[in-house]
């Protein structure tokens, strides 16, 4: 059932997110569901107003869903316990970087956005400011959706320690896909300066990698922030 729902969820996304000849494809979906329901009353097919309902209640299946979808990022999560490491994971240094994939809400140059599973960077500064260096490269769905070509590019989400409410592991479902992930809840400002309580999501390719993070998300979690953050001397 996860699977069958993250399944969902990247089918929505990509429905919401990509376009063909500047019109997002879920609404070239909509319009081919009427099309069929048109062409099923029009030609009176058998059965033809039981199709015309089915087609109907497609387009507002797809609409209710992409709501809650979107609201979730289209990721579906679900909280674990994992058993704590026997060996605390190294810190990660201020020239430290790891790999892994984002979620959530983006800025860049006083652009904002929604992505899901962009290929991003985690680093900590020596402020322990957490920043996601996440980039959105080309994709194509049905060979003919593609994403808007000005969203291109990197994107952004910078997290300080008093900022960070609170990390929880569990397991990440997008697409076909099952990882090892953390979600963020987090404090963000809007454009007037107002605090808002959002989330975002973090996947990782191993257990290793998110153990890792997460203790260093830990170690300041809620502010004051260590400083400075740098590798001992010697």
């Amino acid at each position: 059932m996860h699977r069958l729902i993250g399944q969902l969820y990247r089918l929505l996304y990509l429905l919401d997110n990509t376009f063909f000849f500047e019109v997002r494809m879920r609404t070239w979906v909509n319009w081919v569901f009427v099309m069929m329901v048109v062409l099923a009353l029009l030609f009176g097919v058998p059965g033809r107003f039981i199709v015309a309902g089915v087609f109907l209640a497609l387009i507002l299946l797809l609409s209710l869903g992409s709501r809650v979808a979107r609201r979730r990022y289209y990721i579906h999560f679900t909280p674990e316990t994992p058993e704590p490491p026997e060996d605390p994971p190294p810190p990660l240094w201020p020239q430290d970087k790891l790999l892994h994939h984002a979620s959530g809400h983006f800025e860049v140059e006083g652009k904002e956005a929604d992505w899901t599973r962009l290929i991003a960077y985690y680093r900590t500064f020596e402020t322990r400011e957490h920043a996601i260096m996440a980039r959105l490269t080309p994709t194509r769905f049905l060979k003919i959706g593609e994403f808007p070509p000005e969203h291109l590019g990197m994107w952004y989400r910078f997290i300080t320690p008093e900022n960070l409410l609170d990390a929880t592991p569990g397991r990440i479902y997008f697409g076909g896909r099952v990882e090892p992930g953390l979600r963020l809840r987090y404090r963000r400002f809007d454009e007037k300066g107002r605090p808002l309580e959002d989330t975002f999501h973090l996947h990782f390719d191993t257990e290793a990698d998110r153990t890792r993070v997460l203790a260093d998300l830990l170690l300041d979690m809620g502010g004051p922030a260590r400083r400075p953050w740098r590798r001992p001397s010697g």
